[in-house]
Parts: C-alpha cells; structure tokens; sequence
C-alpha cells in the first residue's frame, strides 16, 4: 500500500510539473509572437506588421495568406541596404509594395502589386533596408509619396 501511494505521488506531481510546462510553453509562445510584430505609424496611422527578419521569413513573406486587414502588414528587415527584388509568387491578394530607407523614408513604392503579375519581379528605384507590404490601396489612402517618414521602432 505504502508504495502505491508513493506512485501515486510521483503520477499527481508530475502531472502538475506537465501542466506548469505547457503553461509557461503558452507564454513563451505568446511573447514570441510579440517579438515577431511590430508598431510602425505612417502619417499618424499605426499599424502593426510582422517582422521578416531571418531568410525563411522573408522568403515566406505573405504568399499562402489570404488576407490583410486594413491595419495589417508585412516589413522586411535586411542587414544591409541594396536593391532587394520582390514578386507575388503564391500570393492571394493585391499589395502595396513600399522601400524605405534606413532611416525610414520612402524610397519607393509599388501599388496594387497583383498575384496574376508573378513572375515579375519589382525593383525600388534607390537602395533600402526595409520593405513594407501592406493592403493594396493603403498607399493611396494615405497619400504615400516618395521621401514620406514610416516611424519604425528602435531596434527594428
């Protein structure tokens, strides 16, 4: 008997140690979508956009998804400025394409970049560091033109 309840100990104990687990798994996951997005303002309009900053990201990009909301977007991080190409490959809906500087100045913009257009591929007229992709006709409704701040975060 003795040793059935030390069993049984041991089976409640680790139950509360698996539950603990997958709790803070739950947390860790959370903070690592956190870490994954980021707030960008653009003519006093926030967005929230998710970060593509390793090469998987960015080759994943947006293609497969069927939507953004108007608030939604995409920005890519590159180490270094250059002339990054972008297409619509496995794309579902339109975007607007933005190159930004590294000082978060517009450098560039395609709009109502559509999925039919694949396998053109959209240059930016200058180097940049960041592209942002977001909802088609966003670039318009904001009156986006060339040399426009995008408030990015420290760090980004």
């Amino acid at each position: 008997m003795k040793s059935f309840i030390t069993v049984f100990a041991i089976f409640i104990l680790a139950v509360f140690l698996i539950k603990g687990f997958e709790g803070s798994d739950q947390s860790s996951v959370s903070s690592q979508r956190e870490a994954d997005t980021a707030r960008i303002v653009i003519k006093n309009k926030e967005f929230v956009v998710e970060i593509a900053d390793t090469d998987e990201k960015r080759i994943k990009g947006l293609s497969g998804r069927k939507s953004l909301s108007e608030d939604e977007g995409m920005i890519f991080v590159f180490d270094q400025p250059g002339m990054y190409g972008f297409w619509m490959k496995d794309m579902l809906f339109s975007i607007d394409i933005i190159w930004l500087s590294e000082e978060g100045r517009v450098v560039h913009i395609v709009k109502n970049a559509k999925p039919e257009s694949f396998p053109e591929v959209f240059y930016p007229s200058s180097e940049a560091k960041y592209v942002l992709e977001l909802p088609a006709g966003t670039a318009d409704r904001l009156s986006l033109q060339i040399g426009d701040e995008v408030k990015l975060p420290q760090g980004l």
